[in-house]
């Protein structure tokens, strides 16, 4: 098959997060198993056209994913007329395939379910305080205006975009059959209608190689220093955890993101709450994909305590190099532990269940080792390229079929690009 990506995020240029990851390990999968495949892709410096072994990749110079989806359905149709591409995948997120879609109605589309808007945007919310009313109220009467009243999030389905674009999709796959139970209650989707298809993950050897046997005390965040990854759950669990095991040490691998304080950032915020515990502390920044390996060598316990997570590639990375892992059971990280099979499942927004969790695997290091080597053993079986391969090539069919059983989509039916800032 002739398969076109349409993905903002792709490595290098625009590694921001899973969608890079998962794009960049389904092209590698497809292209080797002898599919020809091209990325319409964004960059941050410049518009070029790449080769990355047998993949075309093309890059359009935009620095946020509105600017990208603006410009490259243009892109994607003028290349279309040379190539035919077979079958088109893009992610919810920002409805970038919808201009594509719109100039060349009648390519099959896959819609990949990431993590739609609305949900990051309920994540983030935070009703304001009754003393943030308060201040902003005196705050415009002493400016000379009239306060305006205080809304609470809401959320219309009917009027979300990325939900018109994703059911205009021949085919909707879901990574995690937990964000596809969500979109089925909010977006009122028939379940029928998405498909359950796991990402693949191609773990590196380094990860393989790295050995379960380890004792180092060392307690492992990765990610984003971020509210919607459990960071400040995890935060008020240390003290927790050091009263039981004082010898316990915390790394803390991510870039910093804002706090509940305006004037400090998450890492400055943590150390000020956790201040008396400083020495157990170590805050080591953004690293580059192929430092984790050397983390996780060093670590026992990976904690990723996460509001909310669809399919998230850090936990598959502890997996893979055997850590004793406690995960939030809330969204896919679930799924990937097999339901705490394979690690320790605590609910979102309990620092005393991450304690308690992380404690007993303190205590009982052959049972950290036991869920290590059956976390690993899992990443292989079940995510493998093989098993996984297969199933998105049978999708990619079926949205072949429906669209020419179909025809061309109705152009006036379509929905009008979305430019979202993300």
């Amino acid at each position: 098959m002739k398969i076109a990506f349409i993905s903002y995020e792709y490595p290098p240029d625009t590694a921001c997060g899973g969608i890079a990851t998962y794009v960049r390990q389904a092209v590698s999968m497809l292209s080797n198993k002898g599919h020809y495949i091209e990325v319409f892709s964004g960059s941050f410096n410049e518009n070029k056209i790449q080769k990355d072994n047998q993949v075309i990749i093309h890059r359009i110079k935009a620095s946020k994913r509105q600017e990208f989806t603006k410009q490259v359905g243009t892109i994607f149709a003028q290349r279309y007329q040379q190539i035919k591409f077979d079958v088109l995948e893009a992610p919810e997120i920002g409805a970038e395939a919808a201009e594509a879609i719109k100039l060349v109605p009648e390519i099959p589309l896959v819609v990949k379910l990431h993590t739609p808007s609305y949900v990051l945007q309920e994540l983030f919310y935070t009703p304001p305080s009754f003393q943030m009313k308060l201040r902003r109220y005196f705050g415009a009467l002493r400016r000379g205006n009239i306060p305006k009243p205080f809304h609470n999030y809401s959320y219309n389905p009917d009027n979300d975009l990325e939900r018109i674009y994703t059911l205009k999709a021949d085919e909707i796959t879901a990574p995690s059959l937990a964000i596809a139970n969500k979109l089925n209650i909010d977006w009122q989707v028939d379940k029928q209608k998405v498909i359950h298809l796991p990402n693949p993950y191609i773990p590196s050897q380094k990860l393989l190689d790295i050995p379960i046997k380890t004792q180092t005390n060392i307690i492992t965040f990765i990610g984003r220093l971020e509210i919607r990854k459990g960071i400040l759950d995890l935060a008020k669990a240390i003290p927790l955890i050091l009263n039981k095991e004082p010898k316990t040490k915390f790394r803390f691998v991510g870039s910093s993101l804002p706090s509940p304080n305006p004037k400090l950032d998450m890492h400055q915020y943590l150390e000020k709450k956790l201040k008396l515990f400083l020495p157990s502390l170590e805050f080591i920044g953004n690293l580059p994909l192929e430092k984790i390996p050397s983390i996780l060598a060093e670590t026992d316990i990976c904690v990723f305590p996460s509001i909310w997570e669809n399919f998230p590639y850090v936990c598959l990375e502890a997996m893979s190099a055997g850590r004793g892992i406690v995960g939030s059971s809330a969204g896919g990280m679930a799924e990937l532990l097999d339901g705490g099979k394979v690690g320790k499942l605590v609910p979102p927004k309990s620092p005393k269940s991450i304690a308690k969790a992380v404690i007993e695997l303190l205590q009982n290091p052959e049972e950290r080792m036991k869920l290590g080597e059956a976390a690993r053993q899992r990443v292989l079986s079940q995510y493998n390229l093989e098993r996984i391969g297969a199933l998105q090539e049978a999708s990619y069919l079926r949205a072949i079929e429906k669209r020419q059983a179909l025809g061309a989509r109705n152009i006036a039916e379509l929905p009008q690009p979305i430019y979202i800032q993300t």
